[in-house]
């Protein structure tokens, strides 16, 4: 191993993720691995180049394949670099979470000869996404019922209002309560409402 490549060894082994290069074919023969290959797939890097003992297209989950294809031959059709996100089946079963950033390498004539560009971890980044979600979808399920709520509320105290109007002077004091009790849901459910709002956005973005 040359001097470059030690220094090249180096940097990418204290990566959250690896290096690769590979051929532009239907199984991502790979040519070149450099980095915590072993530690986000569970293979040795002489197991994955050239398909040794495994494809790296065979590590790619499934359901993320096709949307990782369509990143690449669009960034490439553009000329450009890809970026995408997608989960890689471990060694012993398990998933993980990974992110690619990458670009083609072409010939003198503009044909795609290889594939590169680096995979890096984040697991712990989707798993905090994940859980963010489910929290905030949980706020806005509990809002919805606040909302329904204060609209019943509100129903009652107009209601309330009604009939202490027909009350006449017997009745001045109940509408008061009353009128305050709409003000306070109207106010509430506003506020509500707006909760609900961001949590819908947090859950979009």
């Amino acid at each position: 191993m040359s001097e470059h490549d030690n220094v090249y060894e180096s940097i990418a082994t204290r990566m959250n993720g690896f290096l690769y290069r590979c051929r532009n074919d239907e199984h991502y023969t790979m040519l070149n691995l450099t980095g915590r290959v072993k530690d986000l797939t569970g293979y040795m890097v002489e197991d994955l180049l050239n398909n040794r003992h495994q494809s790296y297209v065979e590590l790619i989950y499934p359901d993320d394949a096709a949307a990782l294809d369509q990143a690449i031959e669009k960034a490439i059709d553009a000329k450009q670099n890809w970026q995408a996100d997608y989960r890689l089946k471990n060694k012993d079963g398990s998933l993980r979470w990974v992110s690619e950033y990458g670009g083609a390498v072409t010939d003198e004539n503009g044909t795609v000869i290889y594939l590169e560009g680096v995979v890096t971890d984040i697991q712990a980044r989707r798993q905090n996404e994940e859980r963010l979600a489910t929290i905030s979808r949980g706020i806005a399920s509990e809002t919805e019922q606040i909302v329904h709520t204060l609209k019943m509320l509100r129903l009652l105290s107009i209601n309330a209002g009604i009939e202490a109007a027909r009350a006449g002077e017997a009745g001045k004091g109940f509408a008061v309560v009353a009128d305050n009790v709409r003000k306070l849901a109207d106010d509430t459910g506003s506020s509500a409402k707006n909760i609900s709002k961001l949590m819908n956005e947090l859950d979009n973005r």
